[in-house]
């Protein structure tokens, strides 16, 4: 009976970590759609299942590319970026400048205390720079924001941002992870 029962335990053992891995392999095959956005100079990569809606606005005078889950999603949650070939910094200017935007998006979102959200150095693909993540206010809802400032020396900065509803960033932090390290420049 003792040996029957180990030999069952080590098929479930084997099939769990089979499962596992199966489920694994499907998450990083997750299919995404590239967008060739001229008028910020970037590729960006989208969720393709479901496939978010995109649009490109212009926000103080600059081109954004906005993605939000499409409805009924949940939990519902959007992401822009935005970068301009004027706007360049010098690597040792990069934090500095970073500090300014986020606190910038910061206060747009409600944040009374901007100045003393802390950044943490980050990289996605190519780019090296500073993000943050706080929370705030859109419109009346609570929200969660991750933002991250960043470029290539020599390249212009760019500026990537998510949010969601309180409590849920944990829920699209692989769909900024998939999207934010393909985000390349446009030859």
């Amino acid at each position: 009976m003792g040996e029957f029962f180990l030999r069952a335990l080590g098929v479930l053992l084997l099939c769990g970590f089979c499962a596992v891995s199966w489920g694994a392999s499907r998450v990083s095959k997750r299919p995404m759609l590239i967008h060739q956005v001229k008028s910020i100079g970037l590729e960006i990569w989208t969720e393709a299942r479901p496939e978010w809606d995109v649009r490109t606005d212009v926000r103080n005078g600059l081109p954004v590319f906005v993605a939000e889950t499409p409805a009924l999603s949940a939990p519902p949650a959007g992401m822009s970026w935005t970068s301009h070939s004027q706007i360049k910094f010098a690597t040792n200017e990069l934090e500095l400048g970073a500090r300014g935007a986020i606190q910038q998006v910061a206060r747009n979102y409600g944040v009374h205390h901007a100045s003393r959200i802390e950044l943490q150095q980050a990289s996605y693909g190519d780019f090296t720079g500073y993000q943050a993540v706080f929370n705030g206010d859109a419109h009346g809802t609570p929200v969660d924001v991750q933002i991250f400032c960043g470029h290539q020396p020599g390249r212009p900065a760019v500026l990537m941002h998510a949010y969601t509803l309180r409590g849920k960033l944990g829920q699209i932090r692989e769909h900024i992870r998939r999207s934010w390290t393909h985000v390349r420049y446009l030859p």
